[in-house]
């Protein structure tokens, strides 16, 4: 399959159409690394109704936790036992694993069957499964754009997909039949397909996810030496700081992999970034950052207005809600009890203690009204989404 490396956003991310639904053809799923992206990968499909079989390979313990909870119903030792009878080959495992297994997984699997990856880079591992001889599996590449720093199969959930894009990243040589079925698979997970090319995957996520953990990293390690001897600076570190700290979250091993695994193009925005950052201080020591302040508040409401599960923004509203305990039963029951369906529910803390913002998502605009009026009379504070 041939792809134009500079086509259209508008192309790049177009939804598949309905008549996709129809082409899965994955009855037996093997998933390769059972933790939290990989056991939630067979929670999800068994809530969706899933009916085939689907084989767990990891540390013995591991698989007997995920047989118990339902993410998987075969439980194997190899690879040999758990790839050459799947039509479908998920490797949940971290990037730098997932190369080293890959190469083997491909020329093991039965002529046809796909092999995808859930890592955050792409143009490595999708490199790699170009190279490889003798190949009988069809590699396309998965990145789930969603997830949380806390890993492990204790951590999984049927709900981790719900609304998120999954970006799918196919190789040239990739047929639309092979790349159909994955898109209908993604849906069954109960996520958005989004086809992009590796280079381009890496480049964009170099931007928005690896630059900013870099400089949460800088920034940070500065705050804690001045806090050396300004102790207080870590009193007076919340609101926009402390969120910052969540990029912080996960392990350093995860974030490693990540990082030299898009190495150049991490390495070309950090350089892009200080051109422009040298351009804010000339913009500040005149006295002049307003229409740099102009551009980024418009495109702020833009990424603000975008919706991973093909929502109407109009659905989305923002509570500012106490840290009390019972909080969100009262909100969930009073919404329950008029028929009112959640689609997607997230906090961002302000204060500890204190509380913060709850991001609701109900099904329809209509349905936010009428929750925007009950929240109300119960005393919540309530907006719609800007």
């Amino acid at each position: 399959m041939s792809h134009d490396p500079d086509f259209a956003d508008e192309e790049t991310l177009a939804l598949p159409e309905v008549e996709e639904w129809h082409h899965g053809e994955f009855e037996r799923i093997a998933i390769i690394g059972v933790g939290m992206v990989g056991g939630s990968v067979g929670l999800a499909l068994r809530e969706s109704g899933f009916h085939g079989q689907i084989t767990g390979l990891d540390k013995k313990e591991i698989l007997d936790e995920a047989l118990a909870v339902g993410a998987i119903d075969r439980a194997v030792g190899d690879l040999a036992e758990a790839v050459p009878s799947a039509d479908l080959v998920v490797i949940a495992t971290p990037i730098l694993e997932t190369c080293k297994l890959l190469p083997t997984i491909l020329r093991i699997a039965h002529s046809g069957a796909v092999v995808s990856d859930t890592g955050g880079t792409k143009v490595e591992v999708c490199s790699l499964a170009a190279r490889t001889k003798k190949a009988r599996g069809v590699f396309i590449g998965g990145h789930p754009l969603t997830g949380t720093a806390r890993t492990g199969l204790a951590n999984a959930s049927a709900e981790l997909f719900a609304g998120a894009h999954y970006v799918l990243t196919p190789l040239e040589k990739t047929s639309w039949h092979h790349l159909d079925s994955m898109k209908w698979w993604v849906r069954q997970l109960g996520a958005s397909p989004l086809v992009l090319e590796p280079a381009q995957h890496d480049r964009l996520v170099g931007v928005i996810s690896h630059l900013p953990f870099l400089l949460t990293l800088a920034l940070t390690e500065w705050a804690g030496d001045i806090s050396a001897t300004s102790p207080i600076l870590s009193k007076l570190a919340q609101g926009d700081f402390r969120e910052m700290l969540r990029l912080l979250d996960g392990s350093y091993e995860a974030w490693d992999n990540l990082l030299q695994t898009n190495k150049e193009e991490i390495l070309k925005a950090l350089k892009r970034f200080r051109r422009l950052l040298e351009n804010c201080e000339a913009q500040l020591r005149e006295g002049d950052l307003m229409e740099t302040f102009r551009r980024a508040h418009a495109f702020r409401s833009q990424v603000l207005r975008e919706s991973a599960g093909g929502w109407d923004a109009r659905s989305e509203l923002i509570i500012m809600a106490p840290d009390r305990p019972g909080t969100f039963a009262r909100i969930t029951t009073l919404l329950a009890e008029h028929q009112i369906s959640i689609r997607d529910m997230r906090v961002t803390y302000v204060r500890e203690t204190l509380g913060g913002n709850l991001r609701l998502v109900v099904a329809t605009p209509s349905q936010a009204l009428m929750a925007l009026e009950l929240l109300r009379k119960e005393g919540f504070d309530v907006r719609p989404k800007e």
